[in-house]
């Protein structure tokens, strides 16, 4: 699936709130078993509170303010995107944010979000991730950083999501007043790519609907993208939404190919005079 061809980037201008709306609808890279589903997540009015946040992006822009600097990390800038619509989406109230979950002087972890959306309670799990491949058959499938595996990453996760069912975790959710954790509910949002030969099969729980690149072992010397397109290497904090830049902004094919690695977008421009992301690279 390529999610940088879905309508919403159309009309989504500001990065910030195409970076959040990305935490909300992207889909799943691989299944926990617990998703917390995108109707739950948006609720009745979801769409339409991000394009009057687009309009108006001053309240999102004071919240992150607040909460630099991330340092390139995009796991802190994510989660402060959540925790502003947590916070500020008419259907949610945030109840705890990284609540420490501890057994005597031994810390087991950390819950990143307790919240209520609609009439239910959640505790929530975060997670985005860019896996690549060079292998059909799944073998070696990690991050930029080879250290960074995804088996590694699901098995960390499963252990996260049950740690507010367990006696510490309880007793956690007592010490911060969050009663009736009977019918709390642990759901994971895992957002991010996976990049791999066209032909490569997925396993479960990798999602076969999930949004896909291309993986790179070498840049070729011309384009396979053409001589239409510009590229755009990303930055940490810009890998959740898909690229929407200035032409200023962009690189031509041979300069791409004097990178090292990371991620970069490949662009198309569209009638509104930007460069949208049309694909996606990891070049490992």
């Amino acid at each position: 699936m390529n999610y940088a061809l879905d309508a919403l980037w159309w009309r989504l201008t500001d990065p910030d709130v195409r970076a959040l709306a990305a935490v909300l609808t992207a889909p799943a890279l691989w299944h926990s078993g617990s998703e917390l589903s995108v109707a739950a997540l948006l609720g009745e009015r979801g769409f339409r509170f991000l394009l009057e946040l687009d309009g108006s992006p001053k309240p999102l822009h004071s919240h992150l303010a607040q909460e630099t600097p991330f340092g390139g990390r995009l796991g802190l800038y994510a989660e402060s995107l959540l925790a502003f619509w947590l916070q500020h989406a008419p259907h949610c109230r945030l109840l705890a944010r990284n609540l420490t979950v501890s057994d005597g002087p031994n810390t087991l972890g950390a819950l990143d979000f307790v919240a209520e959306i609609g009439s239910r309670l959640y505790h929530i799990e975060l997670c985005c991730k860019y896996y690549g491949t060079g292998k059909a058959a799944m073998d070696g499938l990690c991050g930029l950083n080879p250290h960074d595996r995804w088996p590694d990453k699901a098995e960390k996760l499963t252990r996260q999501l049950a740690l507010a069912h367990s006696e510490a975790g309880v007793r956690a959710l007592a010490a911060a007043g969050i009663g009736h954790t009977a019918a709390l509910r642990s759901a994971s949002i895992v957002r991010g790519m996976l990049f791999a030969p066209s032909e490569a099969r997925l396993p479960e729980p990798l999602n076969p609907y999930g949004w896909h690149g291309v993986f790179l072992h070498e840049w070729p010397s011309e384009s396979p993208w053409g001589d239409e397109c510009r590229y755009y290497p990303l930055p940490r904090t810009a890998y959740l939404a898909p690229a929407r830049v200035a032409e200023g902004e962009t690189l031509p094919w041979e300069e791409i190919r004097t990178l090292g690695g990371g991620l970069v977008a490949v662009l198309q421009r569209r009638p509104d005079g930007m460069w949208h992301e049309s694909e996606r690279v990891m070049k490992r």
